[in-house]
């Protein structure tokens, strides 16, 4: 059959649960390896870099994280999801793509000087210029990524991903070495876009044809116009704060801001990123099916918590001593905006799930909503926040997360669907159980252990994980769960 084929394109429905265990399995073990060497890099980065070059690259992610959102048109989850999908159309999606990515690398290079002018920094002009290539490289991935999701070809995407994150951190050490400056972080970026396209076009074996009429295509661009309105929302949500920081307290401060916020995000990214990945393809075929919809989402999730959670817990209950231990002396800084965004980061593996539920029931127009509604109310926070600093920015971030947005998120969810209040409140209930328990030894644990550092670190480490585990397990959801990580490591090693 060749790569063109229209049965190259159909997305598999048989033993959809053995398909989810194992690829979770694989690209758990994958982002396992990732999370390593990312960590690896921050840890080594931030040593060998001044928080003002953290600074300068943030001042830089925002204009590039706008221009991107409107660059893949949300087409990936809408091919990932499609019930059927012909190579006419998925050609011509690709042709209006990359056309759209062209158009849009070349409006970010034109922005460059303007970024100098805003920040008062020349030294973004620059590395502006050469992040308007990863605009182009990533839209030329954007539909063998859903290609490659739809047809739940979850190792070998892992394995890419894996790969491409090992070889562009080691670019960015080589160079940060060299130079010591920003040029490392810009390497890393470009170096990973670059290295996933070449491995994405080199394993899906397909390639675009002629295009046909926009018309054969309209309901994939009606699908990704709901996803694209709740990412626009969500840029303003996830960067007016470096705006803003780099904008009115500079460089420096902004580093510290971006230092802790990477911090957090690392250990959530390395496990929300490929359930995602998994899930939301699955759960679209699942959609009309509501036990089995719901037993596959809470299976998930509920693994997502185990192994998230208690890090979280770990590096905000010591954070004073973690962050200097991971980063260096000079980041003491990021300690009080670290344990703001802490606070918040506790529940976002359960409510970032807000975007696989209502992608896959087809809901993209609430998920606009929802993502208005959260950026109007970051953006206010952010404001009210910004006379105190980036410790403010966090501060208010952190309040409006939790006693605003986070009931709204349970009620939106819950409104309608096979997910409902009462099954989401079930399965963080325990977990906050556990969690609480962990904090609470970990708190009472004398200051200084006499091992070394990252001994210290590593055995409180240990603690919070076998408290927690050892709490859920007192829970029958806990069992449950424990029973299905064994299942899918057995798959693994398998």
């Amino acid at each position: 059959m060749s790569a063109t084929s229209e049965g190259h394109l159909a997305a598999p429905r048989d033993n959809l649960r053995a398909r989810v265990a194992g690829g979770v399995a694989f690209i758990g073990a994958a982002q396992a390896v990732k999370f390593a060497t990312q960590m690896a890099s921050v840890i080594v980065l931030s040593r060998i870099l001044l928080p003002a070059d953290f600074g300068t690259m943030a001042m830089i992610s925002p204009l590039v994280a706008f221009i991107g959102v409107f660059q893949g048109l949300g087409l990936s989850s809408a091919i990932a999801n499609a019930p059927t999908i012909t190579h006419s159309q998925l050609s011509t999606l690709f042709w209006i793509n990359a056309t759209m990515s062209a158009a849009l690398a070349a409006l970010v290079a034109a922005c460059a000087p303007l970024m100098g002018v805003f920040y008062h920094q020349e030294s973004v002009v620059g590395p502006t210029l050469a992040m308007a290539a990863t605009i182009l490289i990533w839209g030329l991935a954007t539909l063998q990524v859903g290609l490659m999701n739809r047809q739940m070809r979850f190792r070998q995407y892992a394995m890419i991903d894996a790969v491409a994150s090992a070889l562009s951190i080691a670019a960015a050490i080589g160079i940060g070495l060299l130079w010591h400056n920003v040029w490392a972080l810009v390497t890393s970026v470009a170096a990973d876009a670059l290295f996933t396209l070449v491995g994405l076009w080199f394993v899906t074996g397909w390639r675009p044809g002629r295009p046909s009429s926009i018309g054969s295509v309209r309901e994939f661009l009606h699908f990704g116009k709901g996803v694209t309105g709740f990412n626009i929302a969500n840029f303003f949500a996830r960067n007016l704060d470096n705006v803003l920081i780099g904008k009115f307290a500079g460089s420096t401060e902004l580093g510290f801001y971006d230092r802790a916020y990477k911090l957090l995000l690392f250990p959530l990214q390395q496990v929300n990123a490929p359930v995602a990945q998994v899930l939301t393809p699955v759960l679209s075929r699942l959609a009309d099916d509501p036990e089995r919809y719901r037993s596959a989402y809470v299976r998930a999730i509920r693994l997502m918590l185990l192994v998230t959670i208690p890090i979280i817990v770990c590096l905000l209950t010591n954070a004073e001593t973690a962050i200097p231990t991971l980063l260096g002396q000079q980041w003491t800084s990021t300690v009080p905006i670290f344990t703001w965004l802490g606070f918040s980061a506790l529940h976002q593996p359960l409510t970032v799930t807000t975007g696989w539920l209502l992608v896959s029931q087809k809901r993209t127009n609430e998920l606009a909503a929802w993502g208005m509604f959260a950026a109007a109310t970051c953006i206010v926070a952010f404001i009210a926040g910004l006379p105190w600093g980036a410790v403010g920015v966090a501060a208010g971030y952190t309040l409006s997360d939790i006693f605003i947005r986070l009931p709204v998120v349970f009620w939106l969810v819950g409104r309608r669907g096979p997910i409902g209040v009462r099954t989401l409140c079930a399965v963080a209930w325990p977990n906050i159980v556990a969690n609480g328990a962990a904090a609470a030894v970990l708190l009472m644990l004398p200051q200084a252990l006499g091992f070394s550092a990252f001994l210290d670190l590593g055995f409180r480490m240990f603690c919070a994980y076998a408290i927690c585990w050892t709490v859920l397990a007192l829970f029958p959801s806990g069992r449950r769960s424990f029973g299905e990580a064994l299942r899918t490591l057995k798959m693994l090693r398998g």
